[in-house]
Order: C-alpha cells, then sequence, then structure tokens
C-alpha cells in the first residue's frame, strides 16, 4: 500500500472511531485498583476496604452513630448531551428488623437544592450490582443551576433496630453516550477528498507514463 493509499485509510479510521472514544467524567472511581477515595468528597462513615486490586470505596451506617454516609463529585456535564453512568457495587446489612430498611440511592445534586434521583433500592440482604444508568439531557434542561454532582448515599432506617447495613464501591465512571454513526456529511466530504486525492495521483501518473515513453519514441526515431 503506498503513503497516499495510507494516510487516507488511516483518516477514515480516526473518523470513524473518533465518536466511539469517550473519557471518563469521573476522577478516582476504579476503587479497585487505586485503593483511594481521596477525589471524593466525604461524609459519614466512608472508608477504603479490601485488597491491592481489589479495593472499594465502602460506606456503612448504623443506628447509634452514623445514620448517614455520603460519597460525592462535582461533575461537568455539557447540555444537550446523554450520559452513560456505569456502577460496580455490592450491598450488605445484617436486617434484624426489616420494618423500614436501610437505604441505599444515586442521584444528582446541585446547590439550589435540586436532585435527580438515578437509582434507589432497599437494603434487604447482602447482594452484588453491575448498574448501567442512563442520563438523558432532556432530563436536566429545566434546571436552571448545571452545577451537578454524583452522589453515592445511604441512610438509616428510622427503626431502633440496631440494623447495620453497608455499601461497597469498586468501580464507577461516567461517560458521554457515543454516537454510532459519524455525521454524513463529514464522511462524505473526506470520502469525496479521497476520491479527488486518487484520481489527480492517477492523471499524473499516466501523465509522467505518456512523457517518458514519448521520450523514448523520440530517441529510437533519432
Amino acid at each position: 500500500m503506498n503513503t497516499t493509499v495510507k494516510h487516507i485509510a488511516l483518516a477514515t479510521s480516526l473518523l470513524l472511531s473518533s465518536n466511539h472514544v469517550m473519557a471518563n467524567l469521573l476522577t478516582g472511581g476504579d476503587f479497585a485498583s487505586t485503593c483511594s477515595a481521596n477525589d471524593w468528597d466525604q461524609f459519614g462513615n466512608v472508608a477504603v476496604t479490601g485488597m491491592p486490586n481489589n479495593c472499594a470505596a465502602t460506606l456503612s451506617v448504623n443506628d447509634t452513630v452514623d445514620f448517614e454516609a455520603e460519597l460525592s463529585q462535582g461533575l461537568s456535564l455539557s447540555s444537550g448531551v446523554d450520559y452513560s453512568l456505569n456502577v460496580n457495587f455490592i450491598v450488605d446489612t445484617t436486617l434484624i428488623d426489616p420494618t423500614l430498611d436501610d437505604e441505599f440511592s444515586i442521584s444528582l445534586f446541585n446547590q439550589d437544592f435540586d436532585f435527580v434521583e438515578l437509582f434507589s433500592m432497599p437494603i434487604l440482604s447482602m447482594q452484588s450490582f453491575t448498574e448501567s444508568l442512563f442520563i438523558q439531557a432532556s432530563s436536566l434542561s429545566s434546571y436552571v443551576n448545571q452545577d451537578w454532582s454524583l452522589s453515592f448515599y445511604m441512610f438509616d432506617g428510622f427503626a431502633i433496630d440496631d440494623n447495620q447495613s453497608s455499601l461497597s464501591i469498586s468501580f464507577a465512571s461516567l461517560e458521554e453516550v457515543a454516537t454510532d454513526v459519524p455525521e454524513p456529511s463529514s464522511l462524505a466530504l473526506l470520502l469525496l477528498g479521497c476520491a479527488g486525492v486518487l484520481s489527480r495521483k492517477k492523471i499524473s501518473q499516466a501523465f509522467s507514463s505518456k512523457t517518458i515513453n514519448s521520450k523514448a519514441t523520440v530517441e529510437i526515431s533519432q
């Protein structure tokens, strides 16, 4: 493959793949690998548990001192863009009294006290989850304050039942939802440009070949 064709193939590949390379908007969300929650705002009983490469950010609540716990981080979201939140976590509880269970929720909030719940559940037993939560731009567009934060929040049920519950998050990522197909206009322009380059190259090669043949004919005739 000549250099021109290689360059064209590379440009096409970059255009087709550009919409699929999405950065994680959360800092320090791979708790399993980093064994740190220093990039997050913490409230209540929050600790890093586990061993290297198998750690988790763990939130704990009980009926005595720690009634609630939260792990949160400020976000920089673009208007008109959908997002995907991916979270791996485990919940556990002693569940002495299931009347008023301990709760866990994932939500967005801002300084105007606007609240958008993405996920919530009562903690009834030890369970493992892998969740992919879709955040639609339309669900946020009506709010004036767009300075959102992501919150993982636990609170203890109101019954004095000595329940103790925990939430262990091993991984969290937030990404823009990829566009599957590149803009038709961009792809069309690229293909037209490629066709033009190849066409000009063929014409140039044909002209050069014709010139060489003509010179050879003249030399023979002389």
